[in-house]
């Protein structure tokens, strides 16, 4: 029994304690049956301490999904500022005969003194396209019709890529070609802002009479003195509009013969050139011609 046990224990260890020792040796056994036979000595089983549980991560937020910016609408560019103008004054109401008359009877400026023959226009007065250049030079002047040099020489060449002939009268075949001026100035100088003025007033009547679907300015003058602008580098393959007709600057033919010498050049501008007859070909349905 538990109690007898601790009993006898305390009787042996009264004993030792008379003999003079201080001490005694007991092993586990009994001392677990000596001190925890008693119900009431048996020690409390310890409370087990809950270990403290490590924070809960806190969840972990979804990075929002990157919003490229949208681009912001930029306004359309504004529409080229259209050029209006009705011929007035004596060439007003001029038929085809009586323009070319009235103008070889001007002298409102002093080029008329110093021309062989009056370079007026020439080619399918019903055309859907019209060309305009600047003047007449050295060639022109002698036989009296436009682009007849190497320029024009070429200038026919491009007119033959976009499926025209400037010989035809055939309104879907045929083109018109005319200059700012009509009298060659001396050493084939750009006219002035005078000349030019003097002169104009015919080319408005002949656009007028022409009636073209489409304009082709060739350089830097008629681009000036037609629509009053300037830089023929920035306006060409752009569509400008006079009196409701689409325009489209592009590259003088002389300005391409510049770099004859340069074949690469040649090339390059001459494509750019391409590019601007190709958008008037798409405008008016145009056809190139197929080759074999």
């Amino acid at each position: 029994m538990p109690g007898t046990i601790a009993q006898e224990l305390l009787r042996i260890l009264a004993a030792q304690k008379a003999s003079g020792k201080t001490c005694a040796w007991i092993s586990p056994q009994n001392a677990q049956a000596f001190f925890y036979g008693n119900p009431a000595r048996q020690p409390q089983q310890p409370v087990l301490q809950s270990q403290p549980q490590p924070p809960s991560p806190k969840p972990v937020a979804k990075p929002r999904p990157i919003v490229q910016p949208q681009p912001v609408a930029q306004p359309p560019a504004p529409k080229p500022e259209p050029v209006k103008i009705v011929p007035t004054g004596l060439v007003a109401n001029l038929d085809w005969t009586e323009l070319e008359a009235a103008a070889l009877a001007c002298k409102a400026c002093p080029l008329y003194a110093g021309r062989k023959n009056l370079t007026f226009g020439c080619g399918c007065k019903q055309s859907k396209l019209m060309f305009i250049g600047e003047g007449p030079g050295e060639e022109e002047d002698r036989q009296g019709k436009p682009f007849v040099g190497r320029a024009g020489q070429l200038l026919t060449k491009m007119i033959a890529a976009m499926g025209l002939d400037r010989e035809s009268q055939d309104p879907e075949k045929g083109c018109y070609i005319a200059n700012i001026i009509k009298c060659r100035p001396p050493g084939n100088r750009n006219p002035s802002i005078e000349e030019g003025k003097a002169c104009i007033q015919f080319l408005h009547r002949q656009i007028q009479l022409v009636n073209p679907k489409a304009i082709i300015l060739l350089g830097a003058v008629p681009l000036n003195f037609l629509m009053g602008k300037r830089g023929i580098t920035q306006a060409r393959g752009n569509w400008l509009e006079y009196n409701g007709i689409p325009v489209m600057p592009t590259f003088h033919p002389a300005y391409l013969l510049r770099f004859e010498k340069s074949e690469d050049r040649f090339v390059q501008e001459k494509r750019k050139v391409w590019s601007d007859l190709q958008q008037v070909m798409a405008l008016l349905n145009l056809k190139r011609p197929q080759t074999t």
